[in-house]
């Protein structure tokens, strides 16, 4: 899948035309605001009780990957494209709000950039979460660095890197990170299960994330361009695999985070209230142990 090619005018395909209105970006605003707030909770909840127990590092690592690829993403339409891009991803010309996009995923990238710092300081698998965050990087960001190396005088050569990294992203790492992101949630919620509570695992930030993620994950809707009115009720696979390989991706990610921190707390909820259920059980029961039975 290679971007179009005229720098100068868009596609006869009038994608921009057939795109939901954009939201107001103060609502944006807002809504990045409240989602660097439901990350403080499990921040600072590790840094008071000084360890990761029933949290799952590679939980978090995935969540970093994915939002490094969508800050990748946007960062290779808005800075290595340009022009080139036409309306592939954005509106046309680029708006506000497309560039405000980037500024979300960067400040999300961010957030669980420190959260990935915090597992690091306390696990014992720190080398191998690294090394497998910088060989993401190969992938993604350095490829971005050598394709904007390139002269652009060297129309053919950058053209050709450019369909090469787009056509490998849009083909084959969405779907692994989409799915990588379930299993994620899975291990998530294996250590919940298996952890005893209470732990340094955040209710208060997964109903927080919860909430706000699925605001985002609603407003991803409008804020990427896609021609919804123009499908005209075909609704199939061919459909959806073009709305994911150019926009649906990131929209998909976001609801499956949300999504999966809704189970997630639910999961938690159940397993905290069995557990206190237990100990107050125990310390009920804990006197008629020490002492013999009347009769």
């Amino acid at each position: 899948m290679s971007p179009p090619e005229s720098p100068s005018e868009p596609p006869d395909f009038d994608w921009w035309r057939f795109s939901l209105p954009e939201p107001p970006l103060w609502w944006r605003v807002i809504l990045l605001i409240l989602a660097v707030g439901s990350f403080l909770p499990q921040i600072l909840l590790i840094r008071r009780k000084q360890t990761i127990n029933g949290i799952s590092s590679l939980n978090v690592l995935l969540n970093l990957i994915i939002a490094t690829e969508h800050l990748s993403i946007y960062i290779f339409i808005l800075f290595v494209l340009g022009e080139q891009g036409g309306p592939l991803f954005l509106h046309f010309p680029a708006s506000a709000g497309d560039r405000f996009s980037l500024w979300h995923c960067a400040v999300v990238t961010i957030l669980f950039l420190a959260l990935f710092s915090q597992i690091l300081f306390y696990s014992n698998r720190r080398i191998l979460l690294v090394a497998t965050y910088t060989c993401f990087l190969l992938i993604s960001v350095v490829p971005l660095m050598i394709i904007n190396s390139i002269p652009p005088a060297d129309y053919q050569a950058r053209r050709f890197w450019v369909a090469i990294f787009y056509g490998v992203h849009s083909f084959y790492i969405y779907p692994i990170l989409t799915a990588l992101g379930v299993l994620g949630i899975s291990r998530q919620a294996r250590e919940i299960l298996v952890a005893p509570f209470p732990n340094a695992l955040s209710l208060q930030g997964l109903a927080l994330q919860a909430l706000i993620f699925t605001l985002v994950s609603v407003t991803w809707i409008p804020s990427l361009p896609f021609p919804y009115e123009k499908l005209e009720g075909h609704y199939d696979w061919n459909t959806f695999t073009v709305w994911y390989g150019t926009v649906g991706f990131i929209i998909f990610d976001s609801f499956v985070f949300a999504l999966g921190q809704t189970v997630l707390l639910l999961l938690a909820l159940c397993r905290s209230s069995s557990s206190k259920a237990t100990i107050q059980q125990g310390t009920e029961t804990e006197p008629l142990l020490g002492h013999p039975a009347e009769l």
